[in-house]
């Protein structure tokens, strides 16, 4: 026989310990409870019923067995955002025996009520999600479990430190899926339509991958403010999100990967995925290094243009070029084995954490000793920092750093290699070439942000716009 769902009235104590708050939710297995723990000071938790829905009180029993061994499970986890597992409590409502499942309770918006208040997330609100959440998934993986329902709903952030909170594990439909295939009833989904994967949906299998593929659509949903079945094309058998909102091209690859139609195809492991997102930060302090390590200071008088400031040797005389340029390789090797250093150091994707960001910008600025625009070291610097505002956003370090038109101007142009798919590395140092070719007397001197270079500035923007418009 189907068992009725138990209605509990506000203020309802059940063994003489939980008073019921208010009712938070119901589902097909019951409803669930905000309550409070009279044994801990009014603790709030919440209770989640088990009344699945199944044909005799035989079925019944098994269907509870299986849930008490699910709930075991949930029992051994262990993580900070995963809410605490308290008790099973079994107790009597108008004469009828419940299944409660106690859990604590996080105190938080659902992202999806976000979504509903404050509109679309930015790129850097779904990374951050992304990286703090990614370790959870390898957690749980490393426990032999699949949640099988990520989805806004399903997560909360909480308001104590504002970190994603997975909640609602499937373990409660895997019982009753385990009491309907031994009786021949039909299978109850796992996992919401346009969230879960095809593999999970038609056939009730579930991977790590599996998890990878629901978080990809909750953050493309997250990023476009709308519904997987508005993103997903049915017909072609592909997702379009990315015709509503555009994102960093890195950023788009890792989560097409992880939307692969076939679980092969995705990340196997949420540790893969977030190698990937990590990947971009080294390849960016790579591409700094190789730079700084390739500098060149044209020897004679333009030493003296290329470090203004550098002091006289102990005679008063100026030091000769082999004497500049031993210096400024000291100072580079010296200056590459610390960026080194700190790329080792900065393991948890450092564009979630503003004070890092800021002391690394810093670190390049300081150590090179000039801020850089283009030519040479210039876009290297640009291209990882001020171009890419989720990660390294631009923070001058003195009232002779760029204006905020030509901050923009750069901004734009990289936006347009973005979003024409050009490697900027190649795109740059082409740029370079053609500016050289015109002002070869400049080659080897790096244009800063000195009002003298003002124009050649203007000129290397030029050239870059009319390479563009080409494409």
């Amino acid at each position: 026989m189907a068992k009725s769902s138990a209605l509990l009235r506000d203020g309802t104590i059940l063994n003489d310990r939980y008073r019921i708050i208010r009712q938070i939710g119901r589902g097909g297995f019951g409803r669930t409870y905000l309550a409070e723990d009279t044994h801990r000071y009014r603790e709030k938790c919440v209770l989640k019923e088990f009344a699945p829905q199944v044909e005799s009180d035989r079925d019944l029993r098994k269907a509870e067995e299986l849930f008490e061994r699910e709930a075991g499970i949930l029992y051994q986890l262990k993580h900070e955002q995963i809410p605490k597992f308290e008790a099973l409590l079994r107790t009597r409502v108008d004469g009828k025996e419940c299944l409660f499942l106690v859990q604590e309770y996080i105190d938080g918006y659902t992202y999806w009520e976000l979504l509903q208040r404050r509109g679309k997330f930015s790129e850097k609100e779904v990374i951050q999600l992304l990286v703090e959440l990614l370790p959870v998934l390898e957690y749980i993986h490393s426990q032999n479990l699949i949640h099988r329902d990520i989805s806004p709903d399903n997560l909360i952030r909480r308001n104590t430190d504002g970190k994603p909170i997975l909640i609602d594990f499937g373990c409660v439909k895997v019982a009753a899926n385990a009491v309907s295939k031994s009786t021949g009833q039909w299978i109850t989904l796992i996992g919401k339509k346009g969230y879960a994967p095809e593999e999970q949906m038609r056939k009730g299998l579930a991977f790590a991958s599996s998890d990878l593929y629901s978080l990809a659509v909750t953050v493309i949903v997250l990023l476009t403010d709308k519904q997987p079945d508005e993103l997903y094309d049915s017909h072609r058998g592909d997702w379009r999100w990315q015709q509503e909102i555009r994102v960093s091209s890195h950023l788009a690859k890792i989560l097409d990967t992880m939307l692969a139609y076939n679980p092969r195809d995705r990340y196997p492991t949420a540790q893969k995925v977030r190698q990937a997102l990590e990947a971009e930060h080294d390849s960016f302090v790579g591409s700094i290094i190789s730079h700084i390590r390739t500098l060149v200071v044209a020897p004679g008088d333009l030493a003296e243009r290329v470090l203004p400031h550098r002091k006289k040797t102990q005679n008063n005389s100026i030091p000769s070029s082999s004497q500049v340029i031993s210096r400024l390789h000291s100072n580079l090797s010296r200056i590459t084995t610390k960026a080194l250093t700190l790329s080792r150091k900065v393991t948890h994707f450092t564009s979630v954490n503003k004070r890092k960001k800021s002391s690394i910008w810093q670190f390049v600025l300081i150590s090179t000793g000039v801020l850089v625009i283009p030519g040479i070291l210039a876009f290297t610097v640009t291209k990882g920092l001020l171009f890419a505002p989720n990660y390294f956003p631009f923070n001058p370090l003195s009232g002779d750093s760029l204006s905020q038109t030509e901050q923009h101007r750069q901004k734009e142009i990289y936006e347009r290699i973005q979003a024409l798919n050009i490697d900027p590395a190649v795109f740059y140092e082409r740029v370079d070439r053609l500016f050289y070719e015109q002002y070869p007397q400049l080659k080897g001197i790096q244009l800063t942000d000195k009002e003298e270079h003002l124009r050649y500035r203007e000129i290397w923007y030029e050239i870059a716009n009319r390479l563009l418009e080409r494409q």
